[in-house]
């Protein structure tokens, strides 16, 4: 089924999600179905549409939809210019999703994430966010906390990715989570 999928970008005031219509055979429209980004990664099948039903996505159409917004996320994550807190609370996107590692950061995004909680490290030109990001294993084996890590990088900051106490080498070697999705429901085209 071809599919006219429009992609909305979230925001500090709505969600990421893509619309498209669903039209009778005959190409009447019907009416317009939203599938919230999130809840599709998670695996939520079901979305809402404009007529008060919803719809169950079949696994091509979920696979289009991730696909898009896979594509348009992409577009935002490497776009190659400086990152930016207004850019970040545009794109409607977690903080790991909009950064790469490597990727300049302005002083406003940083200076969020170095005050939104008590920072775990601080040195001059250097600082670890608050909370740990997740558990890796180093290299003698032991299960350890990483942490979003910046390095100053003269007025601009680089984002490092999740590193260990003290550390500037990104230890989290994750898959994007829409491509984990793309992956899990993928079927023979």
């Amino acid at each position: 089924m071809n599919r006219n999928y429009r992609y909305i970008r979230g925001s500090q005031h709505g969600q990421e999600c893509v619309e498209f219509d669903v039209m009778k055979p005959n190409g009447e429209y019907i009416t317009t179905c939203v599938v919230n980004a999130y809840r599709l990664i998670i695996g939520i099948r079901t979305h809402p549409c404009g007529d008060g039903d919803g719809i169950k996505l079949d696994d091509k159409t979920a696979l289009e939809v991730l696909r898009l917004i896979q594509k348009e996320r992409d577009v935002i994550k490497n776009s190659g210019k400086l990152k930016t807190l207004d850019g970040w609370r545009e794109c409607g996107l977690d903080l790991d999703e909009y950064l790469v590692v490597g990727d300049e950061v302005d002083e406003e995004l940083a200076d969020e994430q170095l005050n939104c909680v008590p920072p775990h490290s601080m040195k001059s030109g250097y600082f670890q966010v608050g909370e740990p990001y997740n558990q890796e294993q180093d290299e003698n084996g032991r299960w350890r906390s990483t942490w979003a890590t910046f390095v100053a990088n003269g007025p601009k900051w680089i984002y490092c990715g999740h590193c260990f106490s003290n550390d500037t080498i990104n230890r989290v070697k994750e898959r994007d989570r829409v491509e984990k999705a793309i992956q899990a429901r993928a079927i023979d085209e």
